[in-house]
């Protein structure tokens, strides 16, 4: 009998070494940033389009922007094209392709964005692609869409 909850006590303290260095090897929620990431900051001031007025499910709308660096400077122009996916007593539920073209290259990303109440609209989109210095890019964007601007956070991998 002794001899069994010695085996079960060492059992058990095997798979409790086990499960924690399995939890150790998981990923965390939170990455840590990586080196050789780089962020950007980017404002796109728009100067036409908007969303539709009464909006209905397959409505497409595009917006050009003047796109502005963290202390203002011009750093190129952008562009959305959102279509209605999901129409709700909310709002919408657009998906968005955005085109920045900076000084060094473009950034494409998409993203699916519940457009609900007034805004602002906080969604996070998917680097997709970009040319030039962002050739082959990859990363994620937090992205804010106000009445007439619209700010990206860029963290690219």
């Amino acid at each position: 009998m002794r001899l069994m909850r010695r085996r079960a006590a060492a059992v058990a303290a095997a798979a409790a070494v086990a499960a924690t260095a399995v939890a150790v090897a998981l990923p965390s929620p939170q990455p840590a940033v990586a080196d050789g990431e780089k962020t950007l900051a980017w404002t796109a001031v728009h100067r036409t389009g908007s969303p539709p007025e009464h909006p209905k499910e397959g409505d497409t709308w595009a917006v050009y922007a003047d796109l502005k660096g963290p202390s203002g400077e011009s750093a190129g122009d952008g562009s959305a094209v959102c279509t209605v996916v999901l129409l709700r007593y909310e709002g919408v539920v657009a998906q968005c392709r955005y085109v920045l073209r900076g000084t060094d290259g473009t950034l494409v990303l998409e993203s699916m964005e519940d457009r609900f109440g007034r805004g602002p609209y906080r969604s996070d989109a998917a680097v997709v692609g970009g040319t030039g210095a962002y050739a082959g890019a990859k990363g994620e964007v937090q992205l804010t869409v106000e009445s007439r601007r619209t700010l990206y956070h860029v963290r690219l991998r």
